[in-house]
C-alpha cells in the first residue's frame, strides 16, 4: 500500500518558530491556483506508475490547509481518488489552524457530511500551541486564550464517531520578568482549563512537541533585545520540565504515549504517524515534500526520471524542492535530495524510528551489525533503571526511557 501528503504552504502568516516551507497567504495570493495546478500535474506523474498501489492513508499538511476553504480541499480529495485508488483509505487527515472559527466549523461539517459514510476515520488535528496569551502573541498566532476555549468548546457539537480530535502543544519553558521560570503559565485558571480539557476525554489525542524541535534560531537571536526579559522563552532544561508537567496531566488522564511526542486514547493514534514510523511507503505531492519508497515499486521510468541509474538495495527516499518557483514552474524534484539505502543503513533507520513507539524492538541479533557489542549488558542495566521493558530477545522503552531516548538510542546504536 501506498500513503499520500501534500503540502499546502499557505499560512495566514508565519509563526515566529516555524520552520516549515510556508509563505503568508497574502503574498503568494496571485500563486495559489498556479501552485495548484503543478500539485495536479505531480500527482497526475506520479499516478501513472503508481496508482496500482491502494492508498492507505491521505494526509493534508501545511501550512494551514483550512485557507484554501473546504470546495477546495474537497476537490483537492476528488483529485487524489481520480488518480489513485482510495478505496481502502484508512484515515483522511487535515492540519488545521483554530480560528476563524466559524470557517472551520463549515469546513468540518462539508467533510464530514462529503466523506463521513465512505471513509472510516476524518482526522482534524489543530495547532494550539499554547493557552498562554503573551506566547501566543509573541510567536505569531493569530488567537488568545479565551478564543481557543470558545473554539473548542464550539467542537463538540462536530464530534462523531467517525470523526478524530488531535490537538497540538509546544512546551516554550517560558520564563516570568524576573527570570524565574513559571510552570507553563502565568494564568492558572488557563492552566486549570488544559487540566480540565485533558481529563473531559473530548479530545483523542495530543502531540507535545518541545520548542527546540521548532524555533528558528536566526529569529531569535535577531529578536533578542525585543523579548520580555531579554530571554522570553526558557533553556532547554526549563522546556523540559514543561513538558514533563503536560505530559503528567496527559498520562494520569489515560492517555497513552504511542510515540515519542504523541499521546492517545486506545484505537486513535494516527494511522499516518505510524506510517512513518513503521517505514511504509509513503508518497510527498507539493513543495519541500519526502517519499520513501520500496524499491519494488520503481519502475524503469521512474528511475530515470529520478536520475538513479540503478534501484536501491533496499529503499529510496527522495525529496521536493523547497523553491516555490521552481516547483510552480514544474521543476519537483530537489536534484541533491536523494538517498539510496543500502542494508545497514535500513537497519539503523529502522531500530531508530522503532524505538521512537510503543512498538516493541523484536529479533535484536538482526540488528547485531549496527549495535555496540555490549549491548546486551546496556539493556539489562536500563531495564534494571525501569526505562525500558524486555531482554536481548526484544524491548519497548517505557515512559520515562522515552524522555531519555536520545541517550538511549546513542548508547546502544554503534553509528546512527
Amino acid at each position: 500500500m501506498l500513503s499520500l501528503y501534500l503540502h499546502i504552504p499557505f499560512c495566514q502568516s508565519k509563526c515566529k518558530y516555524c520552520a516549515f516551507s510556508t509563505f503568508p497567504m497574502e503574498e503568494k495570493s496571485d500563486s495559489v491556483e498556479t501552485y495548484l495546478s503543478a500539485l495536479e500535474q505531480e500527482t497526475a506523474f506520479y499516478a501513472k506508475h503508481l496508482s496500482h498501489q491502494p492508498i492507505k492513508t491521505l494526509y493534508f499538511w501545511g501550512g494551514t490547509p483550512n485557507l484554501l476553504g473546504a470546495d477546495r480541499l474537497i476537490q483537492m480529495i476528488e483529485m487524489m481518488e481520480k488518480y489513485f485508488d482510495c478505496e481502502n483509505l484508512a484515515e483522511l487527515s487535515f492540519e488545521f489552524n483554530p480560528y476563524p472559527e466559524e470557517e472551520i466549523y463549515e469546513i468540518i461539517r462539508k467533510i464530514q457530511s462529503r466523506y463521513a459514510k465512505k471513509y472510516p476515520r476524518i482526522r482534524f488535528s489543530f495547532g494550539i500551541q499554547s493557552f498562554d496569551n503573551e506566547v501566543l502573541q509573541l510567536s505569531g498566532r493569530h488567537s488568545l486564550f479565551l478564543g481557543l476555549v470558545e473554539f473548542l468548546r464550539g467542537l463538540q457539537e462536530l464530534k462523531t464517531d467517525s470523526t478524530v480530535f488531535n490537538f497540538d502543544f509546544i512546551a516554550f519553558g517560558k520564563r516570568n520578568q524576573s527570570k524565574k521560570w513559571n510552570r507553563y503559565l502565568r494564568n492558572q485558571s488557563a492552566l486549570d482549563f488544559f487540566s480540565r480539557f485533558v481529563n473531559s476525554g473530548f479530545a483523542d489525542s495530543f502531540s507535545l512537541y518541545t520548542l527546540e524541535l521548532f524555533e528558528n534560531q536566526v529569529w531569535k537571536r535577531k529578536n533578542t533585545d525585543t523579548l520580555i526579559s531579554g530571554e522570553y522563552f526558557g533553556t532547554d532544561e526549563d522546556i523540559y520540565e514543561e513538558f514533563s508537567l503536560l505530559k503528567s496531566i496527559l498520562l494520569d488522564a489515560w492517555y497513552s504515549r504511542y510515540e515519542l511526542s504523541n499521546f492517545a486514547h486506545l484505537g486513535k493514534s494516527s494511522i499516518h504517524n505510524r506510517v512513518y514510523r513503521t517505514m511504509e511507503n509513503y508518497l510527498g505531492l507539493g513543495l519541500n515534500s519526502s517519499s520513501f519508497l520500496n524499491p519494488e515499486l520503481l519502475t524503469p521510468e521512474l528511475l530515470s526520471y529520478f536520475k538513479q541509474e540503478e534501484k536501491p538495495e533496499y529503499w529510496l527516499r527522495f525529496k521536493n524542492t523547497p523553491n516555490f518557483n521552481l516547483y510552480c514552474e514544474g521543476k519537483f524534484l530537489d536534484p541533491l535530495g536523494f538517498e539510496q539505502l543500502g542494508e545497514k543503513d535500513y537497519l539503523i533507520e529502522e531500530f531508530f524510528l522503532s524505538l521512537r513507539t510503543d512498538s516493541w524492538v523484536k529479533n535484536l541479533k538482526k540488528y547485531e551489525k549496527i549495535l555496540v557489542s555490549n549491548y546486551v549488558a546496556k539493556i539489562e542495566a536500563y531495564r534494571e533503571q525501569g526505562l525500558l521493558i524486555g531482554d536481548e530477545e526484544g524491548f519497548v522503552l517505557t515512559d520515562e526511557g522515552m524522555d531519555v531516548f536520545n541517550t538511549i538510542v546513542t548508547d546502544i546504536m554503534a553509528e546512527i
